[in-house]
């Protein structure tokens, strides 16, 4: 079994990014850890070591879906692993990947937006995305109805490349609307790919979550149309907090799918009216020379950098010195994770315990929780209390 299969076999036994990480860190390769699971039982957990075993012993049969499917497994230190994904707090261990299995395009530029678009946003959201990819880009997107569609269709339509990040697994596509645009991108020397193991049905977390990759993997993020809580802020928020660039398209403040893009213009991302907006302030030039970031820059990462990170955010401090206090308007839910936060329990498996919700149910309610500022997110998939919070009187 090579490192890749292995890895793939970890990550179906362990869908958990965090306890997965700490067993990589301690075992040194997804190999080590399936040879010797009971080593590094305190850091998996009985239940995690357990399903780990049972991985093992069903290994073959997922093996056997993986090369049925046709998929490519890319590895972080893979030459084919997209190299800005690399650099993200919590890039993903291993891509599946349908169609071209080489990641390394560069420049990569995400375009995102609602499912539920104006006329307006998918004509601009197409054109956009069409003159993206006639001057190079790689336009990447989530495959979804709607704006992300509209821009894959209009990476096609010039003739470019597209890649398309999905929230579950490839046999679990979804939209299935979508599956004639999924094969057109394979037809067209496009991927598909994910970081979910054949057999992982999509849910609103993994949704959520995947837009890390979308942002993760590009120099910047267009979001063509949305509304003020959407997906396509959370992509937003994933390039930000990254140190990438994101435009917008200005929409019609009679337009609730333009509330979105204008929030994010008011708060300091560029407004774009054609590619040229986009490619100006990031400086391509034509012919484009890539974006590959130096080898001895990436060997310097070390693989507990998220912790190192996380540890440079101390909780917040409550305004003015008060205690801070629980709203009393959210549900209990939402009241156990604040508990939890406010215990010290900041790490994502730390509050899965602490809440005793299932990984994916947590998941959504955080990103929920952080767009109504009840918490915020620090690198390492660790969190502390939000402005809501800090700032409450008692």
């Amino acid at each position: 079994m090579t490192e890749a299969e292995a890895m793939a076999v970890l990550t179906a036994a362990v869908p958990a990014y965090g306890r997965r990480s700490r067993a990589l860190s301690a075992a040194g390769s997804a190999a080590a850890l399936l040879a010797e699971p009971d080593a590094v039982r305190a850091l998996l957990g009985e239940e995690a070591a357990a399903s780990l075993k049972k991985g093992v012993r069903e290994a073959d049969t997922l093996l056997e879906k993986i090369a049925a499917e046709k998929l490519s497994l890319v590895l972080q230190d893979d030459p084919a692993y997209p190299p800005l994904l690399r650099e993200i707090h919590n890039p993903p261990h291993l891509l599946f990947t349908a169609g071209q299995p080489a990641l390394d395009d560069a420049p990569c530029i995400a375009a995102v937006g609602t499912r539920e678009p104006s006329a307006y946003g998918l004509r601009h959201a197409h054109r956009i995305a069409r003159e993206l990819a006639e001057a190079g880009c790689c336009v990447v997107s989530g495959l979804a109805l709607g704006i992300d569609a509209a821009c894959h269709r209009g990476a096609l339509d010039a003739g470019g490349r597209t890649v398309a990040v999905l929230g579950g697994a490839q046999d679990a596509f979804y939209p299935r609307e979508n599956r004639p645009l999924l094969e057109r991108i394979l037809g067209g020397g496009g991927s598909v790919i994910t970081e979910y193991p054949p057999g992982t049905r999509p849910s609103r977390y993994s949704f959520l979550h995947r837009n890390r990759i979308i942002a993760g993997m590009c120099a910047g993020v267009f979001v063509a149309e949305g509304r003020q809580r959407s997906g396509a802020l959370r992509t937003a928020g994933c390039a930000l907090e990254e140190g990438r660039e994101v435009f917008a398209l200005p929409g019609s403040i009679d337009e609730a799918t333009a509330c979105l893009p204008n929030q994010l213009i008011a708060e300091g991302a560029k407004p774009v009216t054609s590619a040229a907006d986009i490619l100006e302030e990031l400086r391509f030039r034509l012919p484009l020379q890539g974006m590959e970031k130096k080898e001895k820059a990436r060997q310097n990462v070390k693989k507990d950098a998220y912790d190192e990170k996380a540890a440079a955010f101390p909780p917040a401090a409550p305004a003015g010195g008060a205690e801070p206090v629980i709203p009393e308007d959210i549900g209990e839910r939402e009241r156990a994770v604040c508990r939890a936060l406010l215990a010290g329990n900041a790490d994502f498996d730390e509050l899965t315990g602490a809440t005793n919700l299932p990984d994916d149910e947590l998941g959504a309610l955080l990103i929920e929780m952080e767009l109504d500022g009840l918490i915020e997110a620090l690198p390492g998939n660790r969190f502390r209390p939000g402005e809501r919070i800090s700032s409450s009187q008692a």
